[in-house]
C-alpha cells in the first residue's frame, strides 16, 4: 500500500466458476439404443434375389405372446386400426379435417347398475332364440398347397373381418347385446388346427352353467368338417366340468336335458379326480336300491333307468379315457402315415379347467395351471399314450348374447383383479345366494333396508352386503373411514366363482309347442335349495354355528339354518332378541368398525332408535323435553358460568 493511498484497489467480482467436470466412461456398454436401431433397419431392408427382384418385408416381429395375446374388449382407436390392419389398407393424417371416430355396433353392455326384471329377461330371451342361428363363429376359408403365405394370410384376414362386420351389423340392426368375444385372428387360428387335425374335439363347460359355455356353432363347425367319403369323421364331445359341485338331483335334471337335446356328454371332475367320487357314486348307487326297495308316497324318488343311472355318475380317470377312445372315430390304417396317433382336442371358454382336465389324466402337471382366465397362450401336444395324442387349446371367449355385464364376471370370463364395476356382479350374488346363508357363511349380520327407505326388502342389495363384509374384516378407506367395497367385492366374487358360494343354473324348461323357457327365480331358489343347508358350510363356521346353538339350547336335529339363524350370536352374527341387555348392545356397537359413518342402516329405524328408544338409555325424567337442559357451546357455558356465580353470592 502506497503512503498516499488510504484504502487498497477493490478487485472486481467474478462469479465462481464450480467444479470442473470429470470425465466418465458411459455407463450403456452394451449399445442398446444402436442394437434396436439396426434390428428395426434390418427389418425393413430390401433384398435383392438371385434373379433381380426386390423382397422387403413388414411384418410386425413380435414376440409369441404378444401375437396370442386375448383380446375381449377394444376402444374405438383400437378396433379402427385393427380393422384398417385386417383390410391392409393405407391411411393418411389429414390436419385440415377433423375426423370422429363412431363405433360401430351395439357391443356394451346396458344396465350397469341393476338387474333386470322377468319382463325384461323374456324379451330379451325371445329374441336371441330368433337370432341364434346368425350367431357363428370365423372360418378358416379353404386353401391349396399352390397359394403363397402371403396370399393365406390376406385370404383369412378378409375373412375375419367380414365375420366381425356381420356381428356388428347383428347387433346394430336388431338391438342386440354381444358378450365381450375373442377378437384376435392369432387365437382363433389356434383353434382351426386344433379342430383340423384333431378326431375327437371335446367342448369342456362349467357344469354350474353348461349352456353359457357351450358353443353350438363349434359343433357345426367339426360335423363341417368331417368327410365320410375319405374316411375323416370328426366326432364332438361335451365334458361337463366341476360335477361335483352339483347334487345328485342337479345332475339328473341337467342329464334329462341334455339326452332330450340328442346332446353327448359326460360329468367329470379334475379337482376331485378319483378322490371323492367313489364315495358319491357308492351313494348314487346305494340311493337307487333304496328307491327300488321303499317306493312309497312320501319318499322323493330320482325315476332313473339304468342307462340314465350311468350318464349321472361322475366318471374318474380312467373311464375318462376309456371313453375318449370310444367315442373317437375308427378309421381305418393308413400306410402312407403308419405312426398315425389318435388326436382329442380339448376346447372352452377360459378358467373352465381345461388345463386341470390334461393334469388328472396325465398324471402329473404337464400344463401350468392359474385362476387367471387366459393362462394358456397357443396350443400344445401331450402324449397321453402311445396312442393318444392330447391337444390343448388356449381358451377362447365365444360369441354369444348377453343379459348383463354382471353374469360375465360371475362366470369367471372377466378377470376379477381387472374389475372396475363391482356393483352388477355383487347384486346378482345378492340374488341368487341367500342372505341366511351369506350371514353364516361369512360370520356377519346383514342390515336390509325397508321397502319405504329404498332399499328391497327381500334380499340385501350389493352395497348391504359389501359394507357388512367389509366392516366385519376391517376393511376401510382412508380419510372418512368408509368400508372398502371394491376390496371387498373382490373376495366375495372370488368365493363365488371357486364354489364357496356355490349356485348352478338350472337347465331351461320345454313348453308344450317344443321352446324353451327360461326358469324363474323361485325356481332357480327351489332348484339349489339343498345346497345352502348346515353340512355344506365350512368346518370352523359349522363349528361356530353348532356352538351358539348350544349356547341357546336349541338341538341340532330340530335345527334349521334358514329359520334358526336369527337366533344365535356367533363371531360378528348378532342375532335378533325382543330386549337386549345393555352388555349385549355395546358390543353390536363395537363391532361396525370405521364409527358410525361406516354403519349402513336404515334411515327410518336410525330416527326410531333415536326417538322412541333413546339408544337403550333407560332413566326418569322430571321435568318436559322442553325445559331441559342442553349441551350448549363453550361460548355459552361461560355465560352460564358466571350467571351462576352471581347467584351463588346473592344466596351466600
Amino acid at each position: 500500500m502506497n503512503k498516499g493511498q488510504l484504502h487498497p484497489e477493490q478487485k472486481k467480482w467474478k462469479a465462481p466458476k464450480g467444479p470442473k467436470p470429470i470425465q466418465r466412461k458411459h455407463k450403456n456398454t452394451i449399445g442398446l439404443g444402436r442394437t434396436i436401431a439396426n434390428q428395426r433397419r434390418m427389418e425393413n431392408e430390401v433384398q435383392i434375389l438371385p434373379d433381380g427382384e426386390l423382397r422387403f418385408t413388414t411384418d410386425k416381429r413380435e414376440a409369441d405372446w404378444v401375437k396370442l395375446r386375448s383380446v375381449t374388449q377394444e376402444n374405438s382407436l383400437d378396433e379402427f386400426l385393427n380393422t384398417a390392419q385386417l383390410a391392409d389398407t393405407d391411411f393418411t393424417a389429414d390436419k385440415g379435417n377433423q375426423i370422429k371416430i363412431i363405433k360401430v355396433g351395439n357391443t356394451s353392455i346396458v344396465n350397469q347398475n341393476g338387474l333386470l326384471t322377468p319382463e325384461e329377461m323374456e324379451q330379451i330371451r325371445i329374441k336371441h332364440q330368433i337370432f341364434e342361428n346368425k350367431l357363428t363363429i370365423p372360418r378358416r376359408p379353404k386353401w391349396s398347397k399352390e397359394q403363397s403365405k402371403l396370399e393365406i394370410e390376406r385370404q383369412e384376414n378378409l375373412s375375419f373381418l367380414e365375420w366381425r362386420r356381420d356381428l356388428a351389423k347383428l347387433t346394430e340392426n336388431n338391438d342386440l347385446i354381444l358378450t365381450p368375444f375373442e377378437r384376435n385372428l392369432e387365437v382363433w387360428r389356434q383353434l382351426w388346427r386344433v379342430v383340423e387335425r384333431c378326431d375327437l374335439v371335446v367342448q369342456i363347460v362349467d357344469a354350474r352353467n353348461p349352456l353359457f359355455f357351450r358353443s353350438v356353432d363349434l359343433v357345426n363347425y367339426v360335423n363341417g368338417l368331417s368327410d365320410p367319403e375319405h374316411n375323416l369323421p370328426k366326432n364332438n364331445l361335451l365334458l361337463v366340468n366341476k360335477a361335483d359341485l352339483l347334487t345328485v338331483e342337479q345332475r339328473v335334471e341337467w342329464a334329462r336335458f341334455f339326452i332330450q337335446k340328442n346332446i353327448n356328454f359326460v360329468f367329470f371332475s379334475a379337482a376331485n379326480a378319483n378322490e371323492q367320487l367313489e364315495k358319491q357314486n357308492e351313494q348314487l348307487d346305494q340311493r337307487i336300491e333304496e328307491e327300488e326297495d321303499h317306493e312309497d308316497e312320501n319318499h322323493s324318488h330320482l325315476d332313473l333307468d339304468k342307462e340314465l343311472a350311468e350318464k349321472v355318475k361322475i366318471l374318474k380317470i380312467e373311464e375318462l379315457e376309456e371313453l375318449f377312445i370310444s367315442e373317437s372315430p375308427h378309421f381305418e390304417f393308413d400306410p402312407e402315415f403308419p405312426d398315425r396317433k389318435l388326436q382329442i382336442g380339448l376346447v372352452g371358454y377360459p378358467n373352465v379347467g381345461k388345463s386341470s382336465t390334461i393334469n388328472a389324466l396325465v398324471g402329473s402337471k404337464m400344463v401350468s395351471v392359474s385362476a387367471t382366465p387366459g393362462k394358456t397362450k397357443h396350443f400344445q401336444t401331450i402324449h397321453l399314450s402311445p396312442k393318444i395324442l392330447l391337444c390343448d387349446c388356449p381358451g377362447l371367449v365365444f360369441p354369444n348374447f348377453a343379459y348383463t355385464n354382471g353374469e360375465l364376471v360371475c362366470n369367471g370370463v372377466l378377470p376379477i383383479d381387472q374389475l372396475r364395476e363391482h356393483i352388477p356382479p355383487v347384486s346378482l350374488v345378492c340374488q341368487r345366494i341367500p342372505k341366511f346363508y351369506l350371514e353364516a357363511l361369512y360370520g356377519i349380520h346383514i342390515e336390509i333396508k325397508k321397502v319405504e327407505d329404498g332399499g328391497n326388502g327381500e334380499y340385501p342389495v350389493a352395497s348391504e352386503l359389501l359394507n357388512a363384509y367389509a366392516r366385519s374384516r376391517g376393511y376401510m378407506t382412508q380419510g372418512f373411514g368408509s368400508a372398502d367395497e371394491p376390496r371387498a367385492a373382490r373376495y366375495i366374487l372370488k368365493d363365488y366363482i371357486n364354489g364357496k358360494l356355490l349356485f348352478v343354473d338350472p337347465p331351461p324348461r320345454f313348453l308344450d309347442n317344443g321352446d324353451l323357457t327360461l326358469s324363474t327365480l323361485d325356481e332357480q331358489r327351489r332348484f339349489n335349495m339343498d345346497l345352502y343347508s348346515l353340512s355344506t358350510l365350512p368346518e370352523n363356521r359349522r363349528a361356530q354355528i353348532e356352538h351358539a346353538a348350544k349356547d341357546k339350547n336349541i338341538h341340532l336335529s330340530e335345527f334349521e339354518l334358514a329359520k334358526d339363524l336369527s337366533k344365535l350370536n356367533f363371531s360378528m352374527h348378532i342375532g335378533e332378541t325382543k330386549e337386549p341387555t345393555k352388555p349385549q348392545a355395546e358390543s353390536a356397537k363395537t363391532l361396525f368398525y370405521g364409527g358410525k359413518q361406516a354403519k349402513l342402516e336404515s334411515a327410518g329405524d336410525e330416527l326410531d332408535k333415536e326417538f322412541f328408544g333413546m339408544e337403550d338409555v333407560r332413566g326418569n325424567v322430571n321435568k318436559p323435553f322442553h325445559l331441559q337442559e342442553t349441551s350448549s357451546s363453550k361460548k355459552h357455558n361461560k355465560k352460564n358460568k358466571k350467571s351462576a356465580k352471581k347467584v351463588r353470592v346473592v344466596n351466600y
